[in-house]
Formats: C-alpha cells, sequence, structure tokens
C-alpha cells in the first residue's frame, strides 16, 4: 500500500480526509463513484494506481459551507473549495464553452464524481477566493446543474495571473482540447495585457506567420465573429485570414455569407481559399509590376519570378520531417485544390 507524504496509507489518508469533511459540513456525504472503483486521492495526483476517489454525493444545502482545511499531498497543496468562491480568469485560455459541453461535463460529475484536482490560484484582490487555472468547464457544470457544491482544488500560490493561464493553455494543449479560435483570443488577452506577439509565439512555439494568421480572429467583423463563435471547430486560423482578407478588400457582406457559406455546408479549407480569390478577383491595377528574386544557398536555390515561387533544396534527414510541415502548412494558405473532374462510367484515364 502507497504511503501518503506524512506516512499515512492510502485508506488512512482517505478515511481522514471523510471525516474532515464530515465534520465540517454534515450535509455532504463522501461515497465512491457509482460506476466503480477509482483512484485514491494521492494516485489522482500521480495518474497512478485504482484505488479509491473520493467525491462528493450531489447533495446541495442553501448555506454555503466553509472550505476543509488544506491538506498536502507529495508536496501539492489540496483543498475542498466550494464552487461559489472560484471566479474566472480574465486571461483565460479557452474562450469556447457550450451548453452541449457543460452538460457533458456535469452528467459524467454527476455519475462518476471528480478524478482529478482541479486548479486554482488565491485571488490577490478578494481573500478567501481562488480564480481557476485549470478546470473550468467542471465549475461551471456544478453551478449551472447543481451537482457538486465543492471540489477538489490544487492550490498554486506562486503562480501569477499570466502563469496561471499559461499553465491552464498547456494542461488544454496536452488534452488537445483548444481550437484556434481559443489560442487566437488567448493570445490577443495577453497582447491586452502587454505581453508581445513576438515572445507570445516563442511560448506557444508557433512561427511568426502563424502567429499573424491567428490575429486575423481579431480583425473580423463583428457578424463573422458571431458565426465563428457559434462553428469554432470549422474555423482555422488559415480560413479566419482568408476572410479577414475578403472583408477589407470587398466589405462585410460577402465576408458574411461565405462564411454562413463554409460553417453551414461541407467544404474544405481549399476550396474557401479558391472562393477568396475569385471574389476578390485579379488585381484591378493596370501596372503590374513582376518581382524577379533568386537565392541561392549551399543546399539549394530560391527562385521568385512575378507570381511564380520555385524552391529546389535539400534538407537534413532529422529536419526533413519538421521543414515538411511548415512547408505544407505554408502552402495551405495559397495553394488552391484542382477541381474534381466526373470521368463518367465509360470514361477512362489513359
Amino acid at each position: 500500500m502507497a504511503k501518503t507524504s506524512k506516512g499515512m496509507s492510502d485508506e488512512e489518508f482517505n478515511a481522514q480526509l471523510r471525516a474532515e469533511r464530515m465534520r465540517s459540513n454534515p450535509g455532504m456525504v463522501m461515497t465512491k463513484p457509482p460506476s466503480g472503483p477509482g483512484k485514491s486521492l494521492e494516485e489522482m495526483l500521480n495518474d497512478q494506481g485504482q484505488d479509491e476517489v473520493l467525491v462528493a454525493a450531489p447533495v446541495l444545502t442553501e448555506e454555503r459551507q466553509p472550505s476543509l482545511q488544506a491538506s498536502y499531498v507529495q508536496g501539492k497543496k489540496l483543498l475542498m473549495i466550494d464552487v461559489a468562491l472560484i471566479d474566472a480568469n480574465p486571461l483565460a485560455p479557452r474562450e469556447v464553452y457550450t451548453a452541449e459541453m457543460i452538460l457533458s461535463r456535469s452528467e459524467a460529475l454527476r455519475t462518476q464524481g471528480q478524478h482529478d484536482p482541479i486548479h486554482v490560484i488565491p485571488n490577490p484582490d478578494q481573500s478567501g477566493r481562488y480564480i481557476i487555472c485549470d478546470g473550468w468547464t467542471r465549475v461551471q457544470a456544478c453551478r449551472m446543474h447543481k451537482v457538486l457544491q465543492q471540489l477538489l482544488a490544487e492550490i498554486h500560490e506562486n503562480l501569477s495571473l499570466e502563469e496561471s493561464a499559461w499553465f491552464g493553455y498547456q494542461q488544454n494543449e496536452e488534452r488537445q482540447q483548444h481550437c484556434d479560435f481559443d489560442r487566437a483570443m488567448f493570445y490577443e488577452k495577453l497582447i491586452s495585457a502587454g505581453e508581445t506577439a513576438t515572445s507570445i509565439a516563442n511560448k506557444a512555439q508557433v512561427s511568426p506567420s502563424q502567429m499573424s494568421f491567428y490575429r486575423s480572429f481579431a480583425k473580423l467583423p463583428a457578424d463573422v465573429l458571431e458565426i465563428v463563435k457559434e462553428y469554432p471547430g470549422k474555423f482555422s486560423a488559415t480560413v479566419a485570414y482568408q476572410i479577414q482578407k475578403l472583408a477589407a478588400k470587398c466589405g462585410v457582406r460577402k465576408a458574411v455569407n461565405l462564411a454562413l457559406k463554409f460553417a453551414n455546408e461541407d467544404h474544405t479549407q481549399g476550396w474557401l481559399i479558391n472562393q477568396v480569390q475569385l471574389l476578390i478577383g485579379p488585381s484591378s491595377s493596370k501596372t503590374v509590376t513582376r518581382t524577379t528574386k533568386q537565392i541561392r544557398y549551399s543546399n539549394g536555390m530560391y527562385k521568385q519570378k512575378g507570381e511564380i515561387f520555385e524552391l529546389n533544396i535539400s534538407v537534413l534527414p532529422e529536419q526533413k520531417e519538421e521543414f515538411a510541415a511548415a512547408l505544407e502548412r505554408l502552402l495551405s494558405t495559397v495553394a488552391i485544390e484542382p477541381p474534381q473532374i466526373d470521368l463518367g462510367e465509360n470514361k477512362k484515364l489513359k
């Protein structure tokens, strides 16, 4: 049996925490999840083992009960916190919280209990309150659907507000819970708070060109942005850049119409890029200056002649995959998919 940092076994630690909660809140009952055994408190933090998870049965009282005294497991400060005492993070890394998403999480909490702690920092402006780092969906689920009155939280006392937001960002990235719209709005909040786009790009490990695409979301007309919020998963940073470009050159109405068509129909990103180019049309300038540029490298050559770009370069084996991925991301912003040709049943390729 694993031992806690204070020398107690998991069963002893869980029993003590149950007793503390019962003394603090007689209306709250500690149970195992209805779906079966889960993890111990210590193992819940380490993501190891399968003993017992502590959850609160969905028993609510009108009076808010005070939070329990903090406990420590492997140097981590744990506390049962009333969800009414947890505030949103003004630099939150997620923008999209749908009603369906929150309802789904409430059902999971109701049937399975809480498997992992949420993460918070003390609110520097209000003693006894906390600001969320990670776990805001669960907090909203508990508030809106009256599932649990308290959630187990890990307290991060040494994180600043910006650091807490980056902590939540990394957690969501690891769980692949971000869409490009989430990322873009997070970056804009940080920029408004004084961080530079270059610094953000370095921390988020995105290229400067990709960062410029993310920033296109903030330049979208309000009507287009409402469509993006309704269908966030469909609008990548590249799509946002293209629609923003269309709005700037052809007006908001065309941008809204194309955004609606893209959101409601089954079209690829390449299709949208093609539509934008067709709507913008050729340059109205009568005098076209054709740029010619040629750069030679020891391992290849880059050449530009007007609108034609050529690249012939050899890449080291250990750089090949990263280079190919970066090149494909760049190509996706300008490449146009070829039209699909219906050969018919009686036609064959020769």
